[in-house]
């Protein structure tokens, strides 16, 4: 019997209709995107034109008042540094002039702004030419000549104003144009989520009226055909894959029957062989049914097994869900009423126990998250020494209850370098408390920096129980820890900390008697950022 394969043909057309909406949508938004980073690059390049105009209202606001100090102060020096100011922004405006004409984005507007602009430039020059010449001896500079340089200089930033009004225009623009792309992005997806869902309600409505009705029908069917109704049979209009289903069923409810007249004959021949091999067969049985169980906990054993490796990882997003429906619990149990109080503080205390636990678990998972996921330094230039005395600071109350004595030795030639001051802080803190830790009955610890050549050395001593040989090599390993509730991260983030500044940290320790931390950082750290 050939089936016609209408309803694999309809599965099948929805899917290249899908794969063929996600495609398009996906390409309508990497164009846009593509149109949006084009239109920043645009700002970024607009904005650097108005930096440098700006930069060149500047320069000759500066040549104006160093006219005006030199003319005070007699300072032919002062002059001529403006009048090298001048020149240079002279050839900076005739550079901007062309740029801005071969780009011919503005028209013949802004080449008249930049055209009246190098004019007055060179009018300003003139003029400090004119005023140089008076330093000669030939009599003091006249008033006009300053007020026409003032005048000048206004005017050219009043141009510069001009100038950048059309830049900040063009940038407003492309603002406005990412903006309407971003929307439009917006708009498709959210009219695909809508389409989605609207598809997703019809395919589900016509799955259920044409595939799962029939299916339950055809599975009541087979359930009559189980308790032994032989004469069952189905009727469907359908020409897809399903009515060729219920064809197959109605024959196969046929040909049972007839395989149950001519087995009901065969079976009484067969009886008295039956009886003979009955011993035969219950011994059989046995053996079967101990062999299925053996696979039954073979199959259990295999199924836990996968359980048991999908738990292991994924175990973070049953903790969330754990966790946030105990704060539900908890509140809800704090809005109960309640009429023994003591009840309802045993409830709490249960909650809060949990809660401890789950944060402790979290708390594991986040710590190696953390130390795989360890983002990059942002440097910036900081005192270490400054550094150093706000970590003794920060540790003295701590050490002071454990006895401990805080020496910081400081170098004072020491500048400022460039590092992470959150980070240093942070490797810092961890040593400073491991070495309060290693000294339950007192002891010193010692903070200390020295520059050495290109380096800075910055020690962290302390006078507890040390560290054994056989485990120097171990202590910065991720995992690696002595400590009854310790976690194995804070030696390796502190390792992890001083690799990313560039530098190196190392630890020598004497059982029994001192352990010393050395961090050694290069001073140019970072130097690539500023």
């Amino acid at each position: 019997m050939k089936i016609k394969r209408k309803l694999a043909n309809y599965i099948l057309a929805a899917f290249f209709l899908n794969i063929f909406a996600i495609i398009s949508v996906g390409g309508v938004c990497i164009i846009l995107v593509r149109d949006m980073a084009r239109d920043n690059e645009k700002m970024k390049t607009e904005t650097e034109y108005v930096v440098r105009i700006y930069d060149m209202n500047n320069k000759i606001q500066e040549a104006v008042f160093l006219v005006q100090n030199s003319v005070i102060r007699l300072d032919r020096d002062r002059l001529r540094y403006a009048l090298s100011v001048v020149g240079d922004v002279e050839r900076e405006v005739a550079l901007s002039k062309e740029e801005e004409t071969d780009r011919g984005e503005y028209g013949l507007k802004m080449f008249l702004l930049f055209q009246q602009m190098e004019e007055n430039v060179r009018a300003i020059k003139r003029l400090l030419h004119g005023i140089d010449s008076r330093f000669d001896g030939t009599g003091p500079v006249d008033k006009g000549i300053l007020k026409e340089l003032e005048r000048r200089g206004y005017r050219i930033q009043k141009l510069v104003e001009s100038i950048n009004r059309a830049h900040f225009g063009t940038i407003e623009k492309l603002v406005d144009e990412s903006n309407g792309k971003m929307y439009y992005i917006l708009f498709l997806y959210l009219t695909s989520c809508a389409v989605g869902i609207v598809a997703s309600c019809i395919g589900y409505i016509a799955l259920t009226r044409y595939t799962i009705i029939p299916i339950m029908h055809l599975a009541e069917a087979t359930e009559r055909v189980t308790f032994g109704d032989l004469s069952v049979r189905v009727q469907t209009d359908s020409k897809t894959e399903l009515g060729a289903l219920y064809s197959t069923f109605n024959l196969m409810t046929r040909n049972l029957q007839e395989h149950e007249r001519q087995q009901e004959e065969f079976n009484r021949e067969l009886e008295r062989l039956v009886e003979e091999r009955t011993a035969e067969l219950r011994a059989s049985e046995a053996s079967l049914r101990k062999t299925q169980k053996d696979l039954l906990r073979m199959e259990k054993i295999a199924t836990l097994g996968q359980i048991a490796s999908t738990v292991n990882h994924e175990i973070k997003t049953p903790l969330n869900v754990l966790y946030m429906n105990l704060q539900l619990l908890n509140k809800e149990i704090r809005k109960a009423q309640v009429r023994e109080q003591p009840q309802k503080e045993k409830m709490l205390k249960i909650t809060s126990l949990i809660n401890n636990e789950i944060v402790r678990i979290n708390g594991i998972i986040e710590e190696f998250v953390k130390y795989a996921r360890f983002p990059a330094p942002e440097f910036d230039r900081n005192d270490l020494n400054a550094i150093v005395d706000q970590i003794a600071e920060i540790v003295h109350q701590s050490a002071s209850d454990a006895g401990v004595r805080i020496e910081v030795e400081k170098d004072g030639s020491l500048e400022p370098i460039m590092l992470d001051e959150k980070k240093i802080t942070q490797a810092l803190l961890n040593l400073c408390m491991n070495a309060i830790q290693a000294m339950p009955e007192g002891g010193t610890l010692k903070l200390s920096t020295r520059r050495e050549d290109a380096h800075v050395l910055l020690r962290v001593s302390d006078t507890g129980k040390g560290i054994e040989a056989a485990d120097l090599e171990k202590i910065f390993e991720p995992f690696f820890t002595k400590k009854v509730q310790g976690m194995g991260f804070g030696l390796a983030i502190v390792q992890r900390i001083i690799e990313d500044h560039g530098g190196q940290i190392s630890c020598e320790s004497e059982p029994g008697k001192r352990t010393v931390f050395t961090i050694r950082l290069p001073i140019d750290s970072g130097s690539q950022y500023l």
